[in-house]
């Protein structure tokens, strides 16, 4: 159902199909998979989300107890926007995150990008200067969280963790930090009310309907009079490590304010941006990945729309994750301040994580020909492959395969030591892929400079787009890489370099 063609095509291929795809079993008794051709989506993709949120927790995780531990502060924030059943999700995330910029393909008129209220809040005087200087702002993390409820439709809110406590020597986006101080209780009482006004003032002059308010007369409200367009909770100690996991979940229990988002948070140390995997809790809200859950125990599994998990007709949830996948396209769904990773020295600790992680120890595992993988894949079973690789079952797989229509002899059974070979083998034959491409591209600016011009690149016809290598290159055309052209003979747009 997706409109994303690298999102469909996700872990469906093998990248070397010589070897076809390996699940094996991690000493923590997981199971994980290699040489299948991933899409990379953390908006549409459950199976790539999980693994993107992974590498969010922990680099955001690292950061901040590195903060913490050098003296500095933290202070844990979610901000969000009014909302009603009849705003539309771009909207609404427009206001927060701003617009994008657009191209007219008809005029080539270009409409420039227009600031969200999380862009002015960045440029504002107030944080770049005296009072972020009083509280020794340095950065911020910021992940984005959606949701949709029956009775106040969509609900997206930014979940931030603010990086304070520092003295700097320049600005926060190109100074340095020269030492770290405990922030006064008036000057981050300061700071939050100025954030609590600033940020409703941004947003009333986006759009007057979604200004937050900024007090609250309703006895016993969780947010204790001060409104609910902003919550801010200060950490000071690396054990509150609950609130940093939550700052990058993908989902959960729904909270009914911003103040419940951050008690849930604080009670949630178990919350890992692995969340997608749940079912919905309830009928009355869901995140987007429990709309797909609905729809696959409707479409799939044969339930009455009654028993599934959510709510919504079939009909109704298909619209509202193509509006859900149309929104957020193009968008980042996690991202740092400029400065901050320098600040906390983050520089090369997420290649440091995904090399871990896909040199973890695997004790065994099943080794699926490329065809028997495709099969079993286009059959929605590629799941129970994993769950039986988990379980020590591997010897099971094969019957699946079967079961797909495949052979069963295409689902080899390979020990610690043979699953070891195989990775070896897949990282040689990757690292000949690269040198081959890189060898091409250099083939490519040799014939530029002898004179060559640029032609209609006759892989993807002149479109950017070739659907082989969608899942590696996020739907670029490797030859052209994405612009449609190449390099060739400019005296005839028929006949190229190859």
């Amino acid at each position: 159902m997706t409109t994303i063609d690298r999102c469909r095509m996700c872990a469906r291929r093998a990248v070397a199909p010589e070897l076809g795809t390996l699940t094996a079993r991690t000493e923590d008794g997981k199971a994980t998979g290699r040489g299948a051709q991933l899409c990379e989506s953390i908006w549409a993709c459950a199976v790539c989300e999980a693994s993107r949120r992974a590498e969010d927790t922990h680099e955001l995780t690292t950061a901040a107890l590195r903060w913490l531990a050098r003296g500095g502060t933290l202070i844990a924030g979610v901000l969000t926007t009014r909302h009603a059943p009849t705003d539309r999700l771009n909207d609404l995330l427009c206001a927060l995150m701003g617009t994008r910029r657009h191209v007219d393909e008809t005029t080539g008129a270009v409409t420039p990008r227009r600031p969200g209220a999380y862009q002015r809040m960045l440029k504002s005087d107030a944080l770049r200067g005296g009072l972020g200087a009083k509280v020794g702002y340095v950065g911020m993390a910021r992940n984005t969280e959606l949701t949709r409820s029956r009775d106040g439709g969509w609900h997206p809110h930014l979940n931030v963790l603010i990086f304070v406590g520092g003295t700097l020597d320049g600005t926060p986006a190109k100074g340095t930090v020269t030492g770290t101080f405990d922030p006064a209780p008036k000057a981050l009482t300061r700071f939050e009310e100025w954030l609590r006004g600033f940020w409703a003032s941004a947003l009333r002059s986006i759009d007057p309907t979604y200004e937050t308010s900024t007090e609250c007369d309703r006895r016993g409200c969780k947010c204790g009079g001060k409104g609910h367009g902003v919550r801010l909770d200060v950490i000071t100690s690396p054990d509150d490590k609950a609130l940093i996991d939550y700052l990058t979940k993908a989902g959960g229990e729904t909270a009914k304010s911003v103040q419940a988002d951050v008690d849930a948070a604080k009670g949630a140390a178990a919350e890992t941006a692995h969340s997608t995997a749940k079912a919905a809790k309830g009928t009355k809200s869901m995140t987007p990945f429990q709309i797909l859950d609905r729809l696959w125990a409707v479409e799939r599994d044969g339930l009455a729309e009654a028993d599934a998990p959510g709510y919504g007709t079939t009909e109704q949830c298909r619209g509202w994750w193509l509006e859900y996948e149309t929104a957020t396209r193009g968008r980042r769904a996690f991202e740092l301040t400029r400065g901050l990773a320098r600040h906390t020295d983050l520089a090369g600790e997420l290649k440091k994580y995904r090399y871990q992680e896909m040199h973890r120890r695997l004790l065994s595992g099943v080794v699926l020909t490329s065809e028997a993988h495709g099969q079993v894949a286009e059959a929605g079973t590629d799941f129970e492959v994993a769950e039986l690789v988990a379980a020590s079952l591997e010897a099971e797989v094969a019957g699946l395969v079967a079961d797909a229509g495949g052979r069963a002899d295409h689902a080899r059974v390979v020990d610690e030591a043979g699953a070891a070979e195989w990775v070896e083998s897949l990282a040689e034959v990757m690292a000949a892929k690269a040198k081959a491409r890189k060898a091409e591209r250099a083939e490519w600016d040799r014939l530029a400079e002898a004179g060559h011009g640029l032609v209609p690149c006759e892989p993807c016809g002149g479109t950017g787009h070739r659907e082989e290598y969608a899942a590696i290159h996020g739907g670029r055309c490797f030859p052209c890489g994405g612009t449609g052209r190449v390099i060739g003979d400019a005296d005839d747009d028929q006949e190229h370099d190859g």
